[in-house]
């Protein structure tokens, strides 16, 4: 029988194995253009490749954004996924950046449930493959 107590679950997800971190990370999935092919399937495992928008957040509000110096939020801000952190479920986007106080920039983390999956990568054949499988189940 699985815990429902909150300390359980969370001290769970900290020890987890990397690969099962991996792909606790998440987001919905909602194409830019009509795809048949993903019909059914409402969330994807995020990749490094995929392209994003970020909807909630600094960097998902109506006007500009707050990290950058101006007025809070970013709408719309899309970019490609450039690392995952499994350890802390979060994501490094190509556009979302924060200027640290020596003048650097540096890349700020965004959680996956803050963005949506605009594009797939749609270099690697299996993963294309287990999607179908999922379609198909469905």
């Amino acid at each position: 029988m699985r815990s429902s107590k909150p300390n359980k679950q969370r001290k769970a997800m900290y020890n987890a194995p990397s690969h099962v971190k991996r792909k606790k990370i998440r987001a919905r999935l909602k194409l830019d253009k009509k795809d048949s092919r993903f019909t059914s399937i409402r969330s994807v495992t995020v990749r490094v490749g995929d392209e994003v928008e970020v909807v909630r957040g600094d960097h998902g509000q109506p006007s500009k954004g707050k990290r950058d110096g101006e007025a809070r939020g970013r709408a719309g801000l899309r970019g490609l996924v450039v690392a995952i952190e499994p350890d802390t479920g979060r994501l490094q986007i190509a556009d979302a950046s924060v200027q640290k106080s020596d003048g650097k920039e540096e890349p700020f983390p965004i959680a996956a449930s803050n963005v949506i999956v605009k594009r797939l990568d749609e270099s690697d054949a299996k993963r294309l493959a287990k999607l179908q499988e999922r379609v198909e189940g469905a």
